[in-house]
């Protein structure tokens, strides 16, 4: 969605098949294809504040985790489109912001 890659095609450029590191896989390939990046991580992060244009990382109860894009003030998830409310006890572990050099 960001770099116009489909994800499938992105994992196979990464040799990944289902885990894949927000640090060393994602943000390293954003840098790579022209992105200035920047991690942020912290306890109780709120999806209000993170920025447009960022990779979220949201945990849920049972420690599994998975990414959202954040843009244009809209929540995206990639398994199943447009979130318009994120659930309570889903907690964001850490984020990548990006923005086209």
């Amino acid at each position: 969605m960001i770099t116009g890659k489909s994800i499938d095609k992105i994992c196979k450029y990464l040799g990944k098949d289902w885990l894949t590191s927000i640090e060393s896989d994602l943000q390293n390939f954003l840098n790579r294809n022209g992105y200035k990046t920047r991690l942020i991580s912290g306890k109780n992060l709120a999806f209000k504040e993170v920025t447009n244009n960022s990779i979220v990382r949201v945990c849920y109860p049972n420690g599994s985790g998975h990414f959202v894009l954040k843009t244009d003030n809209k929540i995206f998830d990639p398994s199943v489109g447009i979130i318009f409310k994120m659930l309570a006890y889903v907690k964001i572990t850490h984020y990548l912001t990006f923005e086209k050099l």
